[in-house]
């Protein structure tokens, strides 16, 4: 019998890798979210920083046709076994508009596991969407340059199997303390974490922010610590800076950090990139 289930699964995995027939309900959702945003790759060409960073813009949901099927798509990555939709790379692809909280984005791709929005004009929404927190499977999340303004919802700490998160250059978007640091203890497998100028201001520096995040449980996962010009306070000290695979540290123009590193006991380090500019040294 297990020989015989066995042989029924290998058929139908060999069978996906072939076809990649995407899960209709699937398929429908993303054709479904393509008519609420319009494309614009015109963006790149009035903006110097998004020219340099996607010099090579494409409208991506322009690939995505009825009849077709989504793992053929642009932007789209689909399980080699199960044909979810697992994989949404919609970064650099001239989007304008608005993502709706009720967006079938966020009800039919439950089994998304790296999501990116990466430098487009989504300047409809007045705040980030809570429905991301809802999407548990992420283990990568990049809003970088969306134009995302008000309070991080709460619900992003629901994302507790994510590694990597974006949300730099969202110059409107605002931590609170409460969910910046439940975010810390939920999301125990992060690496990477950019939030360059985002606004962190209203976290208190008592206990310190940077401490906090050395001495969560899994900080020794942290590769990547981007943190310019967020307005977060607090004392630089050795804790950090000895976190073992850290390699990138950037806390540049946040002129409430003190720098007090007393001399490090580090048995090793990894850390090639150190960003204290316009920092306080005492």
């Amino acid at each position: 019998m297990m020989l015989v289930l066995l042989r029924v699964a290998v058929l139908f995995h060999f069978a996906c890798l072939s076809s990649q027939l995407c899960p209709q309900e699937e398929n429908s959702a993303l054709l479904h979210f393509k008519t609420q945003l319009i494309t614009n790759i015109t963006i790149y060409d009035e903006d110097d920083n998004y020219a340099e960073v996607c010099p090579h813009g494409y409208p991506k949901m322009r690939t995505w046709h009825n009849g077709t099927d989504c793992c053929s798509w642009m932007g789209v990555t689909c399980d080699s076994l199960s044909c979810h939709v697992i994989g949404l790379d919609l970064s650099c692809s001239g989007l304008v508009g608005n993502i709706h909280p009720n967006s079938t984005l966020f009800h039919h791709l439950t089994h998304l596991q790296t999501l990116s929005f990466a430098y487009n004009h989504l300047l409809g929404n007045d705040q980030l969407p809570s429905q991301f927190g809802g999407l548990v499977s992420l283990t990568h999340l990049n809003l970088s340059h969306c134009w995302f303004k008000g309070d991080i919802p709460s619900q992003i700490s629901h994302l507790f199997k994510l590694q990597s998160l974006d949300l730099s250059l969202n110059f409107e978007l605002r931590w609170k303390e409460t969910t910046w640091k439940r975010m810390l203890q939920n999301a125990t497998a992060l690496s990477e974490i950019v939030l360059d100028y985002t606004n962190m201001s209203s976290i208190g520096s008592t206990p310190n922010p940077l401490s906090l995040i050395a001495n969560m449980s899994s900080s020794s996962l942290i590769t990547t610590l981007s943190l310019p010009k967020t307005g977060i306070r607090g004392h630089l000290t050795g804790d950090i800076l000895c976190l073992p695979n850290l390699q990138y540290l950037n806390l540049d123009a946040n002129h409430g950090i003190l720098i007090h590193v007393p001399k490090l006991n580090c048995s090793t380090s990894l850390l090639s990139v150190l960003d204290l500019s316009w920092c306080q040294f005492p």
